[in-house]
């Protein structure tokens, strides 16, 4: 039986190839995503890497000697019943797709192939994760306590343990000293990508001209990153991970998200590349973290609750995100927000910290839309993937679930952000100031929340917050709030 293998653009690498197959298909789409129930407009450079990254990979495969074709398509099934009749194909295989909207697609194109004569068989995905999810389900009924999941992996995989199974250095994690801003730090970053043909062909197709690339499209470019990471970058990497620099988009962060989540690195070899590395404790532990932790406990996650995190508002918030969020930033007086919006808006990028202290910090404190803020998520960032950003932006960042993921909102007033960035100096708004008119929203904003949840802080036992709102003129942040979101 001649076999071929659809390969999916989250499958770049040797690893997801199947035994014994010699012919395989990419497929470039170009038509709606449907999302929701709504349209799905992921950002041009998401577009980019999959286009640069797919012809790459067959590229390569051609090189080896494989029957393989890169096509652009509006849809699938045309795709694979023109391959299946050129090279006489009798069945294919893919391996099951991580996003949960795209697995159900894939159910379809296989009913619809299945109807005119051709066999689709999905197979297990054994590459993405460190656990599967049938295996979380027999070690977890649901989702546990996230610190003794991270022991827990961490114990499994043997990282960071000594011969007692005990941490290394005696600390299972060094969150506390993520927490520095340093104002003497300069910019140091200087990694560019190469232009290859195949990034130069994506460019033209989609019309656009990218002077600086950083986003990994193969393998050897995603190696390249981690190294340029490891040599210049992660001694520094931890102690600053939550720092917000106005000139400095990236700080230490290493970039990788995008390598891993299309697998050109695999998570298992990123973290057995930093347990290895010469640099401190905290450094090794806190990036490790974000892999063997944070990722795969957002997947099981997404996972458990996929069937009912979409229907879930808990604080039944449902203002519309503002224009600025979509178009220009700058129509926002706010520093920090414009700041982080444009080069989200510019760069399909920022860190974990932009991500939950600026702009979740913001919709939630402004009674935005979950779900319309998780579409513009997923619209707006190039690591934007279905089972790491709706349980980021709805649970974690947006408290739409209800206690489900977090413990508690993340919200903050203009304190946390003065205190971790840069931004409130170039501000026509004062962090300091509660009831003037240049007083920055955050701070009237976020007393109108504990003002408005009053009930249920008491419940995260968080009652010296509700004391402090004893001390808050309520009528003028309740004015300001309403003048300000008009």
């Amino acid at each position: 039986m001649k076999q071929a293998q659809f390969i999916l653009y989250n499958q770049l690498r040797e690893s997801y190839l199947q035994e014994d197959i010699d012919c395989f298909l990419y497929v470039h789409h170009i038509w709606k995503i449907i999302f929701q129930g709504k349209e799905l407009k992921l950002n041009t450079k998401s577009k980019i890497l999959d286009y640069a990254g797919g012809k790459d990979f067959v590229d390569e495969l051609k090189k080896n000697g494989n029957t393989a074709e890169f096509v652009i398509s509006k849809d699938f099934f045309h795709a694979l019943e023109a391959f299946t009749k050129k090279h006489d194909i009798e069945k294919w295989l893919v391996v099951k797709p991580v996003e949960d909207y795209v697995y159900k697609n894939i159910l379809k194109l296989s009913q619809k192939l299945k109807k005119v004569g051709i066999e689709m068989s999905i197979v297990p995905d054994t590459e993405s994760f460190f656990l599967s999810h049938e295996d979380f389900q027999k070690q977890y009924k649901k989702p546990p306590i996230m610190e003794y999941f991270y022991r827990f992996m961490r114990k499994k995989e043997n990282i960071l343990m000594t011969a007692d199974w005990e941490p290394e250095w005696g600390e299972w994690n060094y969150d506390k000293e993520n927490r520095k801003f340093d104002k003497k730090h300069e910019k140091i970053w200087d990694f560019s990508l190469k232009k290859t043909a195949f990034l130069e062909e994506a460019w033209d197709y989609y019309d656009t001209d990218i002077s600086s690339w950083i986003f990994p499209i193969n393998r050897q470019t995603s190696l390249d990153l981690l190294e340029y990471f490891l040599e210049k970058h992660i001694d520094r990497f931890w102690v600053l991970e939550d720092a917000m620099y106005q000139d400095d988009p990236y700080v230490h962060h290493s970039l990788l998200s995008t390598a891993i989540n299309f697998w050109f690195l695999s998570p298992r070899e990123v973290v057995e590349r930093i347990a290895k590395t010469d640099t401190a404790m905290n450094n090794k532990e806190g990036f490790i973290r974000q892999i063997l932790w944070w990722r795969e406990y957002m997947y099981h996650f997404f996972q458990f609750y996929k069937e009912s995190i979409y229907e879930e508002n808990f604080l039944d918030h449902q203002r519309k995100l503002p224009d600025f969020f979509w178009t220009d930033a700058s129509t926002t007086s706010m520093n920090c927000l414009q700041t982080t919006l444009r080069q989200v808006q510019t760069e399909n990028f920022s860190h974990h910290i932009q991500r939950l202290m600026i702009i979740g910090n913001y919709a939630l404190l402004a009674n935005l839309n979950p779900h319309e803020l998780n579409k513009w998520f997923f619209e707006y960032y190039v690591d934007a993937f279905e089972w790491v950003v709706t349980p980021n932006v709805l649970g974690m960042s947006q408290f739409a679930d209800g206690w489900k993921l977090a413990t508690k909102p993340y919200v903050a007033s203009a304190n946390y952000i003065n205190k971790m960035s840069d931004y409130c100096k170039n501000c026509k708004y004062n962090p300091k100031e509660k009831y003037t008119e240049d007083a920055c929203p955050f701070n009237y904003l976020y007393w109108n929340f504990v003002h408005d949840n009053k009930s249920t802080f008491e419940k995260w036992r968080q009652q010296f917050v509700v004391r402090n709102l004893e001390k808050i003129d309520r009528e003028k942040i309740q004015e300001l709030k309403k003048a300000f979101l008009k």
